[in-house]
């Protein structure tokens, strides 16, 4: 079981959430346990300073879908709203549940099944903190057992407890990695400086790149399926579009000299100009309002657009390219 936190704009409201599996085929799906609502304290009483009692409808809710002490469980589960003076009585003792043992022949079978590859970079990246990960498959499978017979649901929450530990600077690389997107460059520095890459074309592949997960039925296994972009992959949106890099100040300098070495030029391609009727038809305005926005306002109403229009959302391809057709010129509107 885990717990899971749903956001509603500045509205928070808990679950606790069952992962079980759906069939033979190996594919787990959630259920919904016990609604805690905004408060889950509501359902802790400390009638003394050593004794925690649960409610009792949360206590039955959770006692019918599990073999363990519920009591523990909730513990574990609840464990930031208990007091505080209880917390620190418990973490005295052991909590843990001491070595898992060897990998048997079964895990590894199921972690091959079950660990989509998204996840696989996520674990590298959060683990050893590389960009390159063209070593991935070194990995310990180890490293990938926490994950294994989890739903997508309860293994996206159990990375959103390990994304606190990055750093905001890093968010940008932190994504580049995990959505493989040095697939889309040629430069011999793809694999290991996304600094050094094109900031606007890094940018439309991160749209295109989450666009086709959000629609991987493979990666999303039994979730619902979404009209828009999932809530699951609405933090990778914010962390690459919201946080400013981090600048890794001693290479700076090194960055600059090294783009600068490697530049060569070519001669603009031709282009046709822009119809009016089609930036409409596109954009919902007219090509004056969209010369006159703020370069943030003209970003979100691009991804907004696109994220319509996407093939992999059933969207029309040649409008999705002339969308970004459009998009680029404008851009290069405004930085001249």
């Amino acid at each position: 079981m885990y717990l899971a936190t749903l956001f509603h704009g500045e509205d928070i409201q808990y679950q606790i959430r069952q992962s079980y599996q759906v069939d033979n085929s190996g594919l787990f799906s959630h259920r919904i346990i016990h609604d805690l609502g905004r408060e889950p304290r509501q359902f802790i009483e400390q009638p003394y300073d050593n004794v925690i009692l649960f409610d009792s409808g949360l206590f039955k809710s959770v006692a019918e879908f599990t073999d363990r002490d519920p009591d523990l469980l909730l513990e574990n589960l609840l464990w930031n709203f208990l007091p505080r003076g209880y917390r620190d009585r418990l973490a005295q003792f052991d909590r843990c549940n001491g070595d898992p043992g060897p990998m048997t022949d079964q895990q590894r079978a199921a972690i091959d099944r079950q660990i989509h590859m998204f996840d696989r970079r996520r674990i590298y990246y959060l683990y050893y903190g590389a960009v390159d990960q063209s070593k991935i498959f070194s990995m310990r499978p180890p490293v990938l057992r926490p994950l294994l017979n989890q739903s997508r649901d309860e293994r996206e929450y159990v990375f959103v407890e390990m994304e606190k530990a990055l750093d905001p600077g890093e968010y940008r690389n932190y994504i580049y990695a995990i959505l493989n997107l040095h697939v889309y460059f040629t430069a011999s520095y793809a694999t290991y400086m996304p600094e050094a890459l094109p900031e606007q074309e890094v940018a439309d592949y991160f749209v295109e790149a989450l666009c086709s997960l959000n629609s991987a039925h493979s990666f999303w296994q039994h979730e619902p399926e979404q009209t828009w972009l999932h809530p699951h992959l609405v933090r990778y949106m914010i962390m690459f579009f919201d946080y400013i890099p981090r600048n890794r100040s001693y290479q700076n300098d090194f960055i600059r000299q090294f783009m600068n070495d490697h530049r060569r030029f070519f001669w603009p391609d031709r282009t046709k100009d822009i119809a009016e009727d089609e930036v409409v038809k596109l954009y919902g305005q007219s090509l004056k309002s969209l010369k006159e926005m703020e370069s943030k306002e003209l970003s979100r109403l691009y991804r907004k657009k696109a994220l319509e229009l996407h093939p992999d959302q059933g969207g029309d391809h040649d409008a999705f390219v002339e969308l970004n057709r459009i998009y680029q010129l404008l851009q290069k509107s405004a930085r001249n």
